[in-house]
């Protein structure tokens, strides 16, 4: 049996020339559904990022049928389309803020009845939906996800917005699907700013609620302009979006800059899945950036504390991030500086996975691609994607990536488009994994088809000049939802995991700390440590896993670990200890701090902490979060304080103290023993002769 879990989403790839800025360009999986949401966005300046706007509609229905298109709470449709797999549609929109897709500066932090869209098929057919826009130097792409994008719990997306122009600023749109939905917005930098009508401050507050009923939607902006600031470049990325019934979010820049100090610009949008959808392995692909980097990168967020990422099969994490919190992946890690180049990543926890892609080596020709996992359930056919060279009433350049598995020869990929059967290039292989290959075909017409005998993953693309776009057409229409619950107590002793659905599989295996427990192969586990876990469920060939979910302890549970390299040394040597500090209680630990007083032997140098301060020899970390690890690198000069002795051992411990009582229920590991060594001498000085002359009068 092949396990495929969860596997790797493959942007869309966005290709788009030089000239001035290019654009955004959608990213994450298109979705095949019967109902789509569109929320409204917001733009720095009118027209300055989008001005012309069309949605394009697809299937592979080959019977027509109706899709109604609602704006707002109206429940009357605006306009209805007949479509078929030969008859895509085309619904052309206002130009710039129409305050139906983008909204104006008075339409920005209130509630609004009016803006945003829905298309609804009556007959429950499935269909695509692909927002395409565009100005005189940048364009911008949004694929909608159909039903998946719908959930309760989501981060928000983009990279950071670096540089200063009227037009840069940073989105996110919320629309609800449901009366009295209440939705709390937190976790962004304590200096954001939020627009409300013409204050670009008006909201400033660290947490942010509101309350929509079914269609209404609300739209935030930070604004960069001419007066950016570190919070406004990136302090929003990671802000978590929860609410109590199901919404759909899009986000992004309209627009962003990757130069500090710099005017370039581009958009950057796309409508991302909640963190139910999420996974662990992903496959990013290159596009035309230069070989600085700058615009050729993933940024990956996480959804959970202690979230390790690796790259290209690596056994050594590049960075551990929190949830919420965002790392950069350098560009120098795809597999060559050239288009069609690709990078393999992995996760210890679900995340958010987005690409800065640019359509030339020019820095201001960036866009955004949300990048959505995976699965080998993945349909085999996608058809089909419309009119690949128009966006929003220009001509682009287009083509498609595709994402396959190894196992599927080259001979049953067949991609058409309005010409034909086009030749299939020489696949690229993906360091690190031994189950996909890529594609990368430039140069497609009309309406374009890939069916496979496989899984896969398909991504269009289009340039003009400055402009460009692309979409997924790939996704999770045949992926279930595994979501796990904890029953009986919600923290150890008594917590009881399960599927939140009672949905059945074939077969099962639980997994705690990435580590498949032995005999645990029911549909539910009771757990009997703190740590984090997730279920492996089999389904006919393929196996995936599930999210993550964390178990506490229900007392205060700190655990301390400090260890060294240095084990033994001489006299004068530095040495560098490394500790970590872990809260497994269900609750947060407040007022922590750690002590290291170093023992005699030992001369306190420097020490880095993750988080909190540090004034030898306490490091003051204040608050701790139910799972979070946080650490600090302290280095130390070795001194040999007895002359008679060779050697000597000291032991360095650290201790800890709260407001609460530490159970010790996990047991700590807090002290490292360092060998000191006295220098032996480099020369000898052997037979010495003193001789001492008397001078007698």
């Amino acid at each position: 049996m092949r396990i495929c879990n969860r596997l790797f989403t493959l942007p869309a790839i966005k290709k788009y020339l030089p000239l001035l800025v290019f654009c955004a360009f959608v990213a994450g999986n298109a979705q095949l559904s019967d109902l789509h949401y569109l929320p409204p966005l917001k733009q720095g300046q009118n027209n300055g990022a989008i001005q012309q706007q069309a949605v394009y509609l697809s299937t592979p229905e080959t019977t027509a049928f109706t899709v109604n298109v609602y704006q707002g709470t109206n429940t009357t449709p605006v306009t209805s389309f007949t479509i078929s797999n030969t008859s895509p549609a085309v619904y052309n929109l206002g130009n710039g803020d129409n305050n139906i897709t983008l909204v104006t500066n008075a339409n920005t932090g209130v509630v609004l009845t009016n803006s945003g869209l829905r298309f609804e098929a009556p007959g429950s057919n499935d269909f695509y939906v692909n927002y395409r826009g565009r100005s005189n130097s940048q364009a911008a792409s949004l694929t909608s996800k159909g039903r998946v994008a719908m959930g309760t719990s989501f981060k928000w997306g983009g990279v950071p917005n670096l540089g200063s122009h009227p037009s840069k600023s940073n989105t996110l749109g919320i629309m609800a699907t449901e009366n009295n939905t209440t939705i709390d917005v937190f976790g962004y930098d304590p200096d954001c700013e939020f627009r409300v009508g013409s204050n670009i401050a008006g909201i400033t507050a660290d947490t942010y609620q509101i309350v929509l009923d079914a269609n209404e939607s609300f739209v935030f902006e930070t604004y960069i302009g001419n007066s950016p600031t570190p919070a406004h470049e990136d302090g929003w990325i990671g802000a978590s979006i929860v609410s109590d019934k199901d919404i759909v979010i899009s986000n992004g820049s309209l627009n962003y800059g990757r130069q500090a100090g710099a005017g370039n610009r581009d958009a950057g949008i796309d409508q991302p899945v909640p963190e139910n959808r999420l996974g662990k392995e992903y496959v990013f692909v290159r596009g035309y950036g230069g070989a600085g980097g700058e615009t050729e990168f993933p940024l990956i967020i996480g959804t959970q504390n202690n979230t390790e990422i690796y790259v290209n099969g690596s056994a050594t994490p590049i960075a551990t991030i929190n949830n919420g919190e965002h790392f950069e992946i350098p560009g120098s890690n795809y597999s060559s500086n050239t288009v069609g180049a690709n990078m393999y990543v992995q996760t210890s926890k679900d995340v958010y996975a987005y690409q800065c892609m640019a359509g030339s080596d020019r820095v201001y020709t960036q866009g955004l691609n949300f990048v959505a996992p995976v699965n080998c359930l993945l349909p085999d056919t996608m058809d089909n994607i419309p009119d690949i060279t128009n966006a929003a009433g220009i001509t682009v350049t287009g083509g498609v990536t595709i994402i396959a598995s190894t196992v599927t020869p080259d001979s049953n990929i067949i991609v058409m488009d309005s010409g034909g059967t086009v030749t299939l290039p020489t696949a690229n292989t993906v360091a690190g994994t031994s189950d996909w290959k890529t594609f990368y075909i430039p140069n497609l017409t009309g309406d374009v088809s890939v069916q496979s005998s496989g899984p896969i993953a398909v991504g269009f693309f289009g340039f003009n000049g400055a402009r460009g776009l692309a979409g997924y057409y790939s996704g999770f229409d045949t992926v279930p939802s595994i979501d796990l619950q904890i029953t009986g107590n919600n923290c150890l002793p008594g917590a009881i995991l399960g599927i939140a659905s009672g949905e059945t599989f074939d077969a099962y295996q639980w997994y705690g700390d990435g580590a498949m427990i032995p005999g645990a192969t029911s549909a539910t586990y009771t757990a009997s440590m703190a740590g984090d876990y997730y279920l492996r469920v089999t389904r006919g060939p393929c196996s995936y896993d599930s999210n993550t979910i964390q178990v506490y302890y229900c007392n205060p549970d700190i655990v301390l670990n400090k260890a060294t390299t240095d084990l033994m040394v001489y006299d004068g040597d530095l040495v560098t200890f490394d500790i970590t500090v872990e809260n497994l209680w269900n609750d947060p630990v407040t007022n922590l701090r750690i002590s290291d007083v170093l023992p005699n032997g030992l001369d306190f140098i420097s020490a880095t902490v993750s988080r909190g301060t540090f004034s030898y020899p306490t490091w003051t970390i204040g608050t701790m979060s139910s799972g979070e690890l946080v650490s600090m690198t302290l280095v130390a000069k070795a001194r040999m304080n007895n002359i008679y002795l060779a050697s000597t051992t000291v032991t360095n411990t650290i201790t800890n103290s709260q407001d609460q009582a530490d159970t010790n229920t996990t047991p700590d590991s807090p002290s490292a023993n360092v060998q000191i060594n006295r220098i032996q001498p480099t020369s000898v000085i052997t037979n010495r002769r003193i001789t001492v002359r008397v001078n007698r009068n």
